[in-house]
């Protein structure tokens, strides 16, 4: 009888080494997972990039496609059934300017060609501009036919060239692209 008793009394709980054991395992996963969880800041704004370089790349899509409707004339100023009018396209077909002005095929109006055209195409998108005064800077380079939207609501402050993210325009094939260091693609 008095050994059925002891047996009642033993104690099924964890020992104090057992839970020491247990709370160093769990600090272990929290060190190397916390991080993880912590820094989805550059994840989140690739996706941001990634997403408005496809509505842009849609948008100038679009504005091709009608181009090709309209029997592929060549270079149109203000091209007509295309938003307010006021689109210009190359002799390929591709979007230029927003009333350029003029005949070449470059994005028009230095900087500001690109960032009229960023905000022409994406009507509800983020604003561009050719300062750091928007969500997105603007540049034309690469012998006028290219554009990059830096993107400047992350904080980024690098040059075009060495920016985290961006996204990338060619006028002369209408290739859109997300670009930075975290892509691999230059902007």
């Amino acid at each position: 009888m008095s050994s059925r008793i002891m047996d009642s009394n033993k104690s099924t709980g964890f020992t104090l080494i057992e839970l020491i054991v247990v709370i160093v395992i769990l600090g272990i996963i929290a060190v190397t997972a916390i991080p993880r969880f912590i820094d989805l800041t550059d994840d989140a704004n690739l996706a941001v990039i990634r997403t408005l370089a496809a509505n842009f790349e849609k948008a100038v899509d679009d504005a091709h496609l009608r181009w090709q409707i309209s029997g592929e004339p060549g270079r149109i100023q203000n091209m007509p059934d295309f938003g307010d009018g006021t689109l210009d396209m190359s002799t390929n077909g591709w979007p230029i300017g927003i009333n350029k002005g003029n005949a070449n095929d470059n994005i028009g109006r230095g900087n500001a060609g690109c960032h009229s055209l960023w905000n022409y195409l994406l009507i509800d998108g983020p604003r561009a501009d050719a300062d750091t005064s928007e969500d997105f800077q603007s540049f034309r380079h690469s012998g006028n036919t290219s554009c990059s939207f830096v993107y400047r609501a992350n904080g980024d402050t690098a040059g075009r060239t060495t920016a985290q993210l961006g996204v990338l325009y060619n006028s002369l094939n209408g290739q859109v692209s997300a670009c930075g260091s975290q892509t691999s693609t230059s902007c």
